[in-house]
């Protein structure tokens, strides 16, 4: 029971982490083209989205050591061509959030310590742009080849 809550609240979170990066890049991208001061909704947008990051990773962190797919995986190692399932969630879904929420983290300590208002933005743009692409690639949508999920999970 407490992994399929845990596993809702991941999902469910997913959304929040979209929709929080997409704000910071649109302030990013429009800073940046527009040409205008870095101000302290721009700071508060980019703090709330790595720490909503923060938490997804914390809690796909735990997901995956209660996991009885990921128990599975490590207890038969089965290769990717076997199992390409088992090895996404193992291996490329944790792999690739985990260097995703670092680049947001050292994008975003980067943005706070520039001194002027292009380099604040044009940092978080590239950081969180990176950051964004690794995220959508990790996450099993419905299409993925490799681990097809729902668009919204249900607790079983």
């Amino acid at each position: 029971m407490l992994y399929s809550v845990i596993l809702l609240l991941h999902n469910a979170l997913r959304w929040l982490v979209l929709g929080s990066l997409l704000g910071v890049l649109v302030s990013a991208y429009s800073g940046l083209l527009r040409r205008r001061p870095y101000t302290p909704t721009d700071q508060t947008l980019r703090i709330v989205a790595t720490s909503i990051a923060h938490t997804q990773l914390l809690l796909g962190i735990y997901l995956y050591t209660i996991s009885p797919i990921i128990r599975y995986y490590w207890q038969t190692k089965p290769s990717f061509g076997q199992a390409p399932e088992l090895s996404f969630f193992a291996l490329i879904h944790l792999s690739l959030m985990l260097t995703a929420v670092v680049l947001l983290t050292i994008g975003s300590s980067k943005a706070k310590r520039q001194t002027s208002a292009p380099d604040q933005f044009r940092t978080t743009a590239i950081y969180f742009t990176i950051g964004l692409v690794l995220i959508l690639a990790a996450i099993p949508w419905p299409f993925s080849p490799l681990a097809a999920r729902p668009w919204v999970r249900l607790l079983n």
